[in-house]
């Protein structure tokens, strides 16, 4: 019987880890999906902090155990509504977060500016992916793996594999209803004290079965390649 196919039509790549792709999906390295932004001198927005357990979320300054000192904070870096901030040192473990807000973020964190190439959402999405994650940790620098750093000049050259923007678009959305979705069965499995913090994702139930169902199909284009190119020495 004859593999049935994701999308109706592919394409030669001429590359040897993705040989070939559907006709609406295309190669491109980071710098053509993302800026680099680096805007400092906003003292008075909330700081964000991406944590590998957590996600982004919004750093609780007066309910800290012990008070951090903001000695510094003309050095912290500005991250826009629906730019993607990542930790140097954890991106390739997945420690990077969609903000939700203009907000700060520490100097030891690199601001990705989503250019019109590229949907946020999934590219937040993809960043998660097991291929991904280890193009990542091949593309980061340092003599052992506790002392790797991701920079953003190496950032840029890694190649990813995405789709057009409609359907960046679609995958995002079921995979954002899906983490929701999850998120919300976490909860109700082992509730927090007091219950969930506001702005959870238990108050935010996702787009719903419709959203689901409209890109359910597009799920299968977004599968992890686990071949890739070779790591750098």
């Amino acid at each position: 019987m004859a593999k049935a196919s994701a999308y109706p039509s592919y394409r030669a790549s001429g590359l040897p880890w993705a040989p070939r792709l559907p006709e609406r999906w295309q190669v491109l390295r980071n710098g053509r999906l993302f800026g680099h932004r680096v805007e400092t001198g906003f003292p008075d927005l909330p700081i964000l902090e991406v944590s590998l357990r957590t996600g982004v979320r919004v750093r609780d300054m007066e309910n800290l155990k012990r008070k951090q000192v903001m000695s510094e904070k003309e050095k912290y870096k500005r991250a826009v509504q629906g730019d993607i901030a990542y930790n140097m040192m954890r991106m390739w473990q997945g420690a990077c977060g969609l903000a939700d807000r203009d907000a700060m973020v520490s100097p030891a964190y690199v601001v990705l500016q989503p250019k019109p190439t590229v949907e946020p959402i999934f590219a937040y999405q993809l960043f998660k992916s097991e291929r991904v994650l280890h193009l990542l940790w091949a593309y980061s620098h340092g003599l052992t793996e506790d002392r790797l750093r991701l920079y953003f000049d190496d950032f840029s050259t890694i190649p990813l594999t995405l789709p057009d923007l409609s359907l960046q678009r679609s995958i995002g959305r079921v995979l954002q209803y899906s983490d929701s979705a999850l998120a919300r069965a976490r909860l109700r499995a082992d509730p927090p004290a007091g219950g969930a913090p506001p702005g959870h994702a238990l108050d935010h139930p996702g787009l719903g079965q419709h959203a689901h169902r409209n890109a359910e199909g597009d799920l299968a284009g977004q599968r992890d390649r686990r071949t890739g190119p070779a790591r750098r020495r």
